[in-house]
């Protein structure tokens, strides 16, 4: 089957288009069955996955690395001497490819990750700061990168009109910057998936990331080579209380003490910009995405929509005011949390993070903060819909390996609360905030317990 889609992508791209073939979360053999039809691009999203295929697989293979990089595994991902590095999104995260390159005494090539698209789950440089960052000092300190292009993704929708949009806009920066760095004719842009990128390429694409169509849909077990699909619409919830095999725990009041910071900063820039919001409305809205939150209360407040420039302005005080509460640290952890993170992880239970965070003040120091502890991440960057839509859970459950009556949901708040239970899972409410229990006995949470310790409790008596 695979050498049969292969067959059909290649007799509708141009050969000056370089294929890649996307085969993160797909099994080993379907990446050889893509190699012997005469593939050699593939892209990965994870570290630890790109390790074990690449030590299956042949040598003569290009590695593409096309998922979130945090800073702290760009040592592991040089090792493997990527061919390529498509999603570089911060200056802070080129900088450390290029610190690691030099002590590892390499030239490592990367793309710059460009954000076009009307979501703010999707990260990358902005236009602006595409335009305006790569001043030639910043260029003459980065000696050991090499910077081949840009890449980006569109909008995740249906309307042809904003998906030529975001590519038309991604071609016209590359022609700027590739005249500012003076880049030869090979110069990259890589956009256009499984369901755009013939649209990509009419827009000027010379590189197309295509997954689905060729292999199917994806394997989310999150381990290469089991080949099991679970249906995503089970919801019958069947868990064992307390006797899980994998764990799935909210990141702000469930591991970090938080919600505070987020409740001041969300009140702080939601007034700033004239809108009624209240700190307890932040803990009642939790887990949503905050261009969803920001557009209700502009609603609610003048009865119209607000623009895309008005979401980014006040998300981005938003972000700012809550690095100023936090002096740029992480917050501090919730009571106890550690206690059973450690429980877990001794009795052999995976432990996972299920959040709607993007911010990735936080994210990038959650792995060093509980080294070896985490058997995955669902982030912002996973998903389409965020709580109180079930897809973070299924993700993780569908990646973890285990049936819904294995695995077992840690929330504080009621959209998370009512996220778990819309996935079928067996759900425990921790209560750090400031609502009443009320309000998550009313999202059917299966337990409501006032902190770790009361959870560290029952887990001792069933594991």
């Amino acid at each position: 089957m695979v050498r049969e889609q292969i067959k059909k992508v290649r007799a509708s791209i141009p050969t000056y288009v370089t294929l890649v073939c996307v085969s993160k979360f797909q099994p080993v053999e379907a990446i050889r069955e893509a190699y012997d039809a005469g593939e050699r691009h593939f892209g990965e999203s994870r570290v630890q996955e790109l390790q074990r295929k690449a030590a299956l697989l042949p040598d003569d293979i290009h590695w593409h690395f096309i998922g979130h990089l945090q800073t702290n595994k760009v040592r592991d991902l040089l090792k493997l001497r990527p061919y390529l590095i498509q999603s570089v999104d911060s200056v802070k995260l080129l900088r450390a490819i290029n610190d690691e390159a030099a002590k590892q005494g390499i030239i490592q090539d990367v793309l710059l990750e460009l954000h076009v698209a009307k979501e703010e789950t999707k990260t990358g440089f902005t236009p602006e700061e595409i335009i305006h960052s790569f001043t030639p000092s910043l260029l003459h300190s980065l000696s050991n990168v090499r910077i081949c292009g840009l890449m980006c993704m569109a909008t995740n929708t249906d309307d042809e009109t904003e998906i030529r949009r975001c590519f038309n806009l991604a071609k016209s920066l590359n022609d700027q910057i590739n005249r500012t760095l003076y880049i030869a004719p090979s110069y990259i842009l890589s956009m256009g998936m499984s369901d755009d990128y013939l649209i990509a390429i009419e827009c000027g694409a010379t590189m197309v990331r295509i997954g689905s169509t060729i292999f199917g849909e994806r394997n989310l077990s999150g381990e290469a080579g089991l080949t099991e699909k679970r249906s995503v619409s089970e919801t019958v919830c069947q868990a064992k209380p307390l006797s899980p095999k994998a764990v799935f725990f909210d990141q702000d009041g469930v591991l970090f003490d938080s919600m505070p910071f987020h409740a001041q900063s969300w009140a702080y820039a939601m007034n700033h910009y004239g809108l009624p919001f209240t700190e307890e409305q932040t803990y009642r809205n939790e887990g949503r995405t905050g261009s969803s939150v920001i557009h209700e209360a502009h609603l609610k407040a003048y009865g119209t929509e607000p623009s895309q420039e008005l979401i980014e302005e006040i998300y981005r005080l938003k972000s700012d005011t809550f690095n100023r509460l936090t002096g740029g640290q992480l917050p501090p952890l919730i009571p106890g949390i550690r206690e059973v993170l450690q429980y877990l992880h001794a009795h052999g239970v995976q432990c996972w993070v299920v959040t709607g965070s993007g911010q990735h003040s936080i994210l990038d120091k959650l792995e060093t903060t509980f080294p070896d502890i985490f058997s995955g991440f669902i982030t912002a960057y996973d998903v389409t819909h965020g709580k109180p839509d079930p897809e973070p859970y299924l993700k993780a459950w569908e990646r973890c390996g285990f049936d819904k009556s294995e695995c077992m949901v840690v929330e504080n708040a009621p959209l998370g609360v009512r996220a778990g239970k819309a996935a079928g899972l067996f759900t425990v409410a921790v209560n750090t905030g400031i609502l009443p229990d009320k309000a998550l006995t009313d999202e059917q949470a299966d337990l409501v317990l006032p902190n770790m310790s009361a959870l560290l409790s029952r887990l001792q008596q069933t594991l």
